[in-house]
């Protein structure tokens, strides 16, 4: 009885003890590093995937400079399939490599703008749905086919989509993970928007692709489906509403004399206060920013409070004029609300929110914005005029 008795408690532990049965080691997996969506034959899907290329990795290859021999045109490469969606795409992609597929490195996902126009819901699922893809990862559209921005070989990241990584991380364009796209596609405006990616032209010296991707402008979504894009100062306009805006530099002019003035860092902070009054929906954008000067290309002394003044109201009102050119692109050219108008309605005001939320896409364009800027230069720099100008040429109260 006792040896019968150490067996029943022997097998259960047996059970357990397997340890890694069912593990998949690490030269077994092709890890991905982007995927990008483009326009099929016949309606079809077509999906290319950026994997790494192990081999190619060591400390010589990665230290390799930007000559043909180098590591970084070697450090990834690309495949590509259609099918009829994205799941048929790469199940048939899997068959044509050697290693299993594995998604928790890719980053980087985007689609061609042919795509985006269409609707990008359907693909948008798969990605939702898979249990690997990394909620964090980063969203973009292409203007082009998607594939191109994939076939790169940067000079100094190991691969294209860290390149894009990188520069959403600066923020110097709109930031879209795959989390923050699904919210916005189910919130009560139904804009979404997504940073647009080109490609920047080879360099003389370079070989054939090598150049990186970079963002510029922004894509507009209504629903699912791409309306529109917005330049590089209207997406500035939009960071600014959505206050988005951590680091970056602000250059304008003035009107009491030539030349430009530059800040950074400009920090700031912005609050929407909705207002109902009547029939009239109002939304009253209040913010407060402020900035170090880096460089004075006026004869302004920003030492004198009357010219900082001046200075300082020229700042408010080029941060206002962005804002009202980014404000006008929506309500009167796209028709699309990405600035979080409708959400801030539904919050402050649910029920006139129930009664005009299916009519929102006819009352967005007629919300009146009110735009208060608080706009101070904190830090003049140590120089009171331009650099290099004779101080007699100074302007002096």
């Amino acid at each position: 009885m006792k040896r019968w008795l150490a067996l029943l408690i022997l097998i259960p532990l047996l059970t357990l003890s397997g340890g890694c049965w069912d593990r998949t080691e690490l030269n077994d997996m092709a890890l991905i590093t982007a995927l990008a969506f483009d326009k099929g034959d016949n309606n079809q899907i077509k999906t290319t995937i950026q994997f790494i290329m192990p081999q190619n990795l060591s400390a010589g290859g990665a230290m390799g400079g930007g000559g043909g021999s180098g590591g970084a045109q070697k450090r990834t490469t690309v495949r590509s399939e259609q099918g009829y969606d994205v799941a048929d795409a790469l199940s048939k992609l899997q068959r044509k490599m050697p290693r299993k597929l594995f998604w928790g490195q890719c980053k980087v996902f985007i689609f061609s703008d042919a795509v985006a126009k269409e609707g990008i819901r359907q693909h948008f699922d798969f990605l939702t749905r898979h249990p690997q893809p990394r909620e964090r990862a980063n969203m973009y559209v292409s203007k082009g086919k998607a594939s191109e921005a994939l076939e790169l070989f940067p000079f100094i990241e190991r691969s294209s989509a860290e390149v894009l990584r990188e520069l959403s991380d600066l923020q110097i364009g709109i930031k879209v993970t795959m989390e923050q796209l699904s919210m916005m596609l189910k919130a009560d405006s139904q804009g979404a928007a997504l940073p647009l990616v080109s490609i920047l032209p080879t360099l003389k010296s370079a070989e054939p692709f090598q150049t990186i991707p970079y963002i510029f402008g922004t894509a507009v979504f209504k629903n699912d489906k791409m309306v529109g894009e917005l330049s590089e100062k209207a997406t500035r306009g939009v960071l600014w509403v959505k206050n988005e805006i951590k680091e970056y530099t602000v250059t304008y002019k003035t009107k009491e004399a030539e030349g430009l003035v530059s800040l950074n860092p400009v920090k700031a902070n912005i609050k929407l206060i909705p207002q109902i009054i009547g029939d009239q929906w109002t939304m009253v954008i209040k913010i407060k920013t402020e900035g170090d000067m880096v460089q004075n290309g006026t004869s302004l002394d920003p030492m004198n409070p009357d010219f900082m003044t001046i200075l300082d109201k020229a700042f408010g009102d080029d941060v206002r004029e962005r804002i009202e050119y980014s404000i006008y692109e929506l309500q009167q050219r796209l028709k699309v609300d990405i600035l979080d108008f409708a959400k801030e309605f539904h919050r402050k005001y649910p029920k006139e929110w129930s009664k005009a939320k299916d009519r929102w896409d006819e009352l967005f364009p007629q919300v009146q914005t009110k735009i208060e800027v608080e706009a101070h230069i904190i830090r003049p720099g140590l120089i009171n005029t331009q650099g290099g100008i004779p101080k007699e040429e100074a302007k002096e109260k």
